[in-house]
């Protein structure tokens, strides 16, 4: 079951919080809010591509909404005096008529993050790097900053052989199935002259117990 599904979306609601904040008073207002989210995120994903965004969060009304960018570089992604984010808040604007205001908050240890790491083995690839030693070295990184595992999973026409393989790259301890244990993820895809490589990292932080403890007190209480 682990394998099969997005460890972070099987935690949400039990410790970890919603990507996106918000509350829909019918159904077709929730329905529009839904697809409004996807398509805020592939257009922040087109402004800023590869731009070491560990995480997005959405805030919003029908009038307004925030977002939360947490980023690597916040000097390169805000740009001279904040030009880049009022730009693309002028872009957001126009696109679905709301007021957004643009956050930017620095990710102290990139390292930590799925997402910024798979842009980086993705980019290494990509510049024709040797895949095993750019993910065995970014695996050991992982795990000198404190990580309890990692496990990166590549697939493609690896080196350019013409049938298609998946080789897994493990480190440490990652616990799929327990809910307590505090797993990031991300996939990304790489583009290579030889085809398309699908990129998956998952990085166990550690285990949290009284996040759940917590929930389950809740859970009992309202019963």
């Amino acid at each position: 079951m682990g394998q099969k599904v997005n460890p972070i979306g099987m935690r949400v609601g039990i410790m970890k919080s919603w990507p996106s904040e918000w509350f829909a008073k019918t159904k077709r207002q929730g329905a529009d809010f839904f697809i409004e989210d996807i398509n805020i995120r592939n257009f922040l994903d087109k402004s800023f591509p590869r731009a070491g965004i560990a995480k997005v969060i959405v805030r919003k009304t029908q009038k307004e909404g925030e977002i939360i960018l947490f980023a690597t570089k916040v000097g390169v992604l805000m740009g001279k005096n904040g030009e880049k984010i009022k730009a693309v808040e002028k872009k957001l604007k126009d696109l679905f008529l709301k007021d957004f205001k643009i956050n930017v908050k620095e990710v102290r240890t990139p390292e930590l993050s799925a997402r910024v790491m798979a842009e980086f083995i993705a980019t290494q690839i990509e510049n024709r790097m040797p895949y095993r030693k750019v993910i065995k070295q970014t695996v050991a990184k992982i795990m000198e900053k404190g990580a309890d595992g990692v496990k990166v999973q590549i697939g493609g026409r690896l080196n350019g052989t013409d049938i298609a393989r998946t080789e897994h790259f493990i480190d440490g301890r990652v616990s799929l199935q327990t809910f307590r244990s505090d797993i990031d993820y991300y996939y990304l895809q790489a583009m290579t002259k030889y085809g398309v490589l699908g990129i998956k990292v998952r990085i166990q932080k550690g285990m949290q117990y009284s996040s759940v403890k917590k929930n389950k007190k809740a859970t009992i209480a309202l019963n």
